[in-house]
């Protein structure tokens, strides 16, 4: 069964929450004499800090999701150099006998526009082999035909399968720092939370004003559970 994707745990965008975070930590250090009552220490100000810092340096879904659309526009690329070098090295044959000739056809690249990714990868690998009969070909060297037209073929090749199996690892990673990021927006928001909680209950009843520097943005808390209506 698939793992369903972690959620975040509050309302607040990414960079509220640690603009947020830095303000209670703030509110942790001026406080931190009388929350020593409660707990607090030094240490776990500093490392909510660092915490918080780390998240901050995490890319966002946005820089993940232009890193896969770079890769998409190199692969596109490569794979319209293919689709000319294919052109390049069947043309002559064309000319030679015919767009609708056994010759030509054998190629198998009409139409190579319209062919997708795996099949232009397997006629960049299968070309150069149909190709070797018409290399004493008179009518085909003729019209250009010769070891030349073929000699891009394998480097066109290796290009268009490592830009495609470029996108298959940049979807894999942004798919994995999505979840990297939302399990460190919950801890941290759980940590923060933990944090004013000293704050709050430690103020409420005695100092008006240093309590609400521990009050957060009602974002930050989770949504309540939506609950379908019953059936009439």
């Amino acid at each position: 069964m698939k793992d369903k994707a972690p959620q975040r745990n509050g309302a607040l965008s990414d960079a509220d929450l640690a603009a947020d975070c830095d303000e209670r930590a703030a509110a942790c250090e001026t406080y931190a004499a009388a929350l020593a009552e409660e707990g607090l220490t030094p240490k776990m100000v500093a490392d909510f800090r660092k915490e918080n810092a780390a998240f901050r340096k995490l890319p966002t879904d946005d820089n993940l999701a232009k890193q896969v659309t770079a890769a998409v526009e190199a692969r596109d690329a490569a794979l319209e150099a293919a689709r000319t070098g294919l052109r390049k090295a069947s043309q002559p044959i064309a000319r030679a006998h015919g767009d609708e000739s056994p010759e030509y056809r054998s190629f198998d690249v009409g139409e190579v526009s319209r062919k997708s990714v795996p099949v232009v990868l397997n006629l960049l690998q299968t070309v150069p082999g149909v190709a070797a009969a018409y290399l004493t070909d008179a009518k085909a060297l003729a019209e250009g035909f010769g070891p030349a037209r073929l000699a891009p073929l394998p480097a066109l090749y290796q290009e268009l399968f490592d830009r495609e199996a470029a996108i298959g690892r940049l979807e894999t990673a942004a798919q994995l720092g999505t979840r990297t990021r939302v399990l460190a927006y919950n801890a941290l928001n759980t940590r923060c939370a933990d944090l004013c909680a000293k704050g709050y209950d430690h103020f409420v009843e005695t100092d008006a004003l240093a309590a609400k520097a521990f009050v957060r943005h009602p974002a930050s808390h989770p949504a309540p559970p939506v609950v379908p209506p019953a059936a009439e």
